[in-house]
């Protein structure tokens, strides 16, 4: 799911901006003041516009983050202090590997909603920053240029989009290092959990496939249909996860080969919106999806044969020489021979 729809991407304005030079040393941390982006804001807007589909986590009470955000909707006056201590914070929680970039705050406006905006974002090139004294406080000023900012995605490290809600926050929430889950020192900065852990996530992509297959059943046969089940369970154990601007190696392995314009892609696309897992990108948690206990055959005469795994050993099936196939079951004995009761028709 996305907290800012697609729709939505071109409303979003910047009210306040601010950022601090982070890196893995203590030395350096640098806090500056809040900056008007000026004529540079479409800029900004482009990285949180790329920030906005990210994977969904919530806020824990004990979070850090939602607590300096509660003060800020308080009190609009601490936005300034409030980022100073989230980005000392952020800066001790970096690793030795970590690199030296910049740690932005952004409050927003899209469509007369209050959202924010956390980005870490590396040192490199595009635009430039000089930090000017005045009267005791030091500000940021941007021009052209130089290194700092860049276009290029590799440079935005982590972003979180956030809204606040009466209960906590959710959070979208983008992290290049680790993009199915997120650093554990970012999750712990934010002080958040996922919403959707890989066992729901693995088992809501099970059925949305199986669904999407159903709905398109003519479409793709009995080739497809009539292994259904394994398909989606082989797909299942033989990839590592599942990710939604990857998601080619899954679809092929259910439904085969798919042509770009395919109803059954919109279809599949459409499940997944629906179940609010547009955007997540996981490991499959395998278990999540077992392998079916039972086996059902159908065969071209309308016989049905269902019968547990365990008893694979007892079904033989064996060519016939001039096509088809002789099934033969090994059996202890009959438990029921019956007349099969058709359903009844309904009394008009």
């Amino acid at each position: 799911m996305s907290l800012i729809s697609v729709e939505q991407l071109d409303k979003i304005v910047i009210e306040r901006m601010i950022f601090h030079v982070v890196g893995p040393e203590d030395a350096n941390l640098v806090l500056l003041e809040e900056i008007d982006p000026g004529s540079h804001a479409s800029f900004f807007l482009d990285r949180i516009r790329s920030s906005c589909n990210g994977i969904m986590f919530d806020f824990l009470s004990a979070s850090p983050v939602l607590a300096s955000l509660r003060r800020v909707e308080s009190d609009s006056s601490r936005f300034s202090s409030e980022t100073k201590d989230l980005a000392a914070l952020f800066n001790g929680l970096h690793s030795g590997a970590a690199s030296v970039g910049v740690f932005l705050v952004f409050m927003l406006l899209v469509d007369g909603n209050r959202f924010y905006a956390i980005i870490k974002y590396d040192h490199e090139e595009v635009l430039s920053y000089t930090i000017q004294e005045e009267e005791d406080v030091r500000r940021a000023l941007i021009a052209a240029l130089q290194s700092t900012f860049v276009r290029s995605p590799d440079a935005l490290q982590k972003a979180a989009i956030i809204r606040l809600t009466d209960v906590g926050g959710e959070l979208s929430i983008r992290d290049r290092v680790s993009p199915g889950k997120v650093t554990k020192y970012f999750q712990g900065f934010l002080g958040v959990r996922r919403r959707f852990q890989p066992d729901q996530l693995t088992s809501s992509l099970s059925e949305i496939a199986k669904k999407t297959a159903r709905r398109h059943a003519a479409d793709l046969g009995s080739a497809v249909m009539g292994q259904l089940n394994r398909r989606v369970y082989d797909a299942i154990q033989a990839q590592p996860g599942f990710d939604p601007a990857n998601r080619e190696p899954f679809l092929a392995a259910v439904f085969g080969p798919l042509p770009e314009d395919s109803p059954i892609r919109k279809t599949f696309d459409r499940e997944l919106r629906n179940s609010r897992i547009e955007n997540e990108v996981f490991e499959f948690d395998k278990a999540a999806v077992p392998r079916p206990r039972r086996k059902h055959l159908v065969t071209d005469e309308g016989i049905e044969v269902i019968y547990d795994r365990q008893y694979d050993d007892r079904i033989r099936r064996e060519p016939n020489v001039g096509g088809g196939e002789r099934i033969v079951i090994e059996t202890g004995g009959v438990r029921v021979e019956d007349d099969y009761a058709e359903p009844r028709t309904r009394l008009r």
